[in-house]
């Protein structure tokens, strides 16, 4: 060794992490023993001993995670927590200062979205088919379906149940509303029916209760019945 030199020992400061790696080595722990015990993810617990804030969701998790970690391991948490937060400050500068990178807008080609007359020949037949399907399904369903059909009592009546009524005359006006194209018959006897479906007739009953009898029939003959229980006063 020359003369008149002298050598130093630099004292370099242990990161926080190394110290609580350290620290769980030393008592020969595994990662999977003190998440068992601290209820810490073992991903955080990683991330702590490697310095990895960006792996912490937060400052306020980071000093809960470091404080039972700390209390587990038996370590000066006041002391660590300092440290934490020097380290956590530190890195914080460290990203607010790093530029950020917008990723490049590509230019977005149009060429392959032209339309052609043959795209267009094949959009607009399949909008047409489309269509096609809808109406026979329409249609089927209607052909397939028994006719609607409506009652309304008449003015005079008192209803009394869904199909009961009272009636204070001998004869009253019954209207009623069916699909398009159905036949009405009341008791077995036609009854005209207008383009829009509705249609009116009026009704001879006896003295007492009367069973008025109202069929709608669709032209593939499929049948609607309901039943009226009549009675006069």
């Amino acid at each position: 060794m020359a003369a008149g030199f002298r050598t130093r020992k630099v004292h370099v400061e242990q990161s926080l992490g190394d110290k609580l790696k350290r620290a769980r080595v030393r008592r020969k722990l595994s990662v999977a023993e003190i998440e068992e015990s601290t209820r810490i993810r073992g991903k955080f617990i990683l991330a702590l001993e490697s310095d990895s804030w960006d792996q912490i969701p937060s400052e306020v998790y980071g000093r809960g995670y470091l404080e039972a970690y700390c209390d587990f391991l038996h370590l000066p948490t006041e002391q660590m927590l300092k440290q934490y937060d020097k380290s956590r400050a530190a890195y914080n500068r460290h990203t607010a200062d790093q530029p950020i990178e917008l990723a490049p807008v590509s230019r977005v080609s149009f060429s392959r979205f032209l339309v052609t007359p043959r795209l267009l020949m094949v959009v607009c037949a399949t909008v047409v088919g489309l269509g096609f399907a809808a109406m026979v399904g329409y249609q089927i369903n209607a052909f397939a379906s028994a006719p609607m059909l409506e009652l309304v009592a008449p003015a005079q009546a008192q209803e009394t149940g869904m199909t009961q009524l009272e009636v204070g005359t001998t004869n009253f006006t019954l209207n009623g509303r069916t699909s398009k194209g159905a036949t009405v018959e009341v008791n077995g006897q036609p009854v005209p029916v207008l383009q829009d479906g509705s249609f009116s007739t009026t009704v001879q009953v006896q003295r007492g209760v009367n069973a008025v009898q109202v069929k709608a029939e669709s032209t593939n003959g499929k049948e609607n019945i309901q039943t009226l229980a009549v009675t006069v006063k």
